[in-house]
Parts: C-alpha cells; structure tokens; sequence
C-alpha cells in the first residue's frame, strides 16, 4: 500500500506545520475550525482501523473483497483527513467546501472498477429480461398466427 507512506508522512507534516501556524495564537484550531478538526480526528481513527483490517486480511489470506474494501476505506478516510488538515491554511474567502468538494471525486477514483462492473450487471440483466421478454412475446405472436381446426 504506498499510499500509506504518504499518509504516514503528509499528516505529521501537516499537524507540524499546524503547530508552527497557531504558535503564540491565543487560539487553537478547534476553537477556529471546529467542524475540520474532529473530521480530522475521525478519519484518522477510521483510516487506523480500515488499515489495521487490510494488514491483517492479507496476512491471514482472508477473502479478497475485505482486503479490497478495507484497503477503499483506508484510502478515502485517509485523504479526508489530509484534506480536512490542509483546509485549514485556506482562507476563509476559499472556504474549507472546495477542499471538501475536491476531495468528493475520490470515492469515483476509488470505485471505478466497482462502478463499471455495476454498470455491466444492469445492462446484463436489461438484455436478459429484455430477451425474456422477446422471447414470451413471439410465442404469443406464433400461437396468434396459428389457425385453430373447427373441433
């Protein structure tokens, strides 16, 4: 998981430069940014344990799908929290909502193969009802053709 080294290297740089930023401040950034820090603080905790069950799912050779879904989690909560932190030395004009909206196309990052495969299934599933129907509808249509015999 390379992304980890990045998360493991970008927050602590980000809270130490937090720390430099509210140095002799009066303040701290929960009393600023409230809302930013305890999604800070969330999904850290969430991307420690969604990273906790990817480690242990591959060691254990668990089924795939935790491994995979762990690792989606581990990643969306994990640049959440990096986004939640730069947010903060935005300014206010900006507003932490575009930050939050960037980090919006993650998730369609993430899930692309999930979404294709989805999309696969319906149009499967269409075409096979579809036939189903076809196929109903020209028995119908062959037994209207037919001529019924006087009895």
């Amino acid at each position: 998981m390379p992304w980890h080294a990045i998360f493991a290297f970008l927050n602590p740089l980000l809270i130490g430069v937090l720390q430099v930023k509210c140095q002799g401040a009066n303040v701290s950034p929960f009393d600023t940014h409230p809302r930013v820090m305890w999604i800070f603080l969330s999904t850290t905790l969430v991307y420690c344990f969604a990273f906790a069950v990817n480690i242990k799912s591959r060691r254990n050779c668990t089924t795939i799908f935790y491994s995979r879904m762990s690792g989606h989690i581990a990643l969306l909560t994990g640049s959440l929290s990096s986004v939640s932190l730069v947010s903060i030395f935005f300014p206010s004009v900006l507003d932490e909502r575009l930050v939050f909206f960037s980090w919006i196309i993650m998730p369609l990052i993430v899930g692309r193969t999930l979404i294709r495969r989805m999309c696969q299934k319906i149009c499967k599933s269409t075409m096979n009802a579809v036939i189903i129907v076809y196929s109903i509808w020209q028995g119908f249509a062959r037994r209207m053709e037919q001529p019924q015999l006087p009895m």
